[in-house]
């Protein structure tokens, strides 16, 4: 089992949040990228929290080195969704966001070798301990920009 993600900014809520990290501790490969670098600086400084918890999961976050607009998802074999759904609550919740969904073998095979083109320009996402003060700062970046 396997899931790839695509997203230019990653804001998880909880709920999805944990959704991600229980299925790569059950053994689904699950593979994020993002841009390394977003146009939006601080969705960038908020992101961290989710994504040191994804990888502590055994997410596999990648960092592309250019600016990543795309915004897609692939299950297995049998789906894929690409349109403008961010990974954040608002995206998810509040905005009239639209995906298109694909069902089709060679469609979903298309979205895995785009994907992997764009996995291997990344690098991957180093967690490090981000100590008293960045933790305060993302925490009050992410509370007051980005909380419904």
């Amino acid at each position: 089992m396997r899931m790839a993600l695509v997203s230019p900014y990653v804001l998880l809520d909880g709920a999805l949040l944990m959704a991600l990290c229980l299925a790569a501790r059950r053994g689904v490969a699950v593979d994020l990228l993002l841009p390394a670098r977003s146009n939006h600086r601080l969705a960038d400084i908020a992101r961290h929290r989710s994504l040191r918890a994804l990888a502590a999961a055994g997410v596999r976050v990648w960092l592309a080195p250019h600016m990543l607009h795309a915004k897609a998802a692939i299950i297995d074999d049998v789906l894929a969704l690409a349109g403008s759904t961010n990974l954040d609550s608002r995206s998810l919740f509040l905005n009239y966001e639209l995906m298109v969904a694909f069902h089709d073998t060679a469609d979903i095979a298309r979205f895995y070798a785009w994907f992997e083109v764009e996995r291997r320009a990344a690098c991957r996402y180093d967690a490090e301990s981000p100590g008293l003060w960045r933790d305060l700062g993302e925490g009050l970046v992410l509370w007051i920009g980005f909380q419904l």
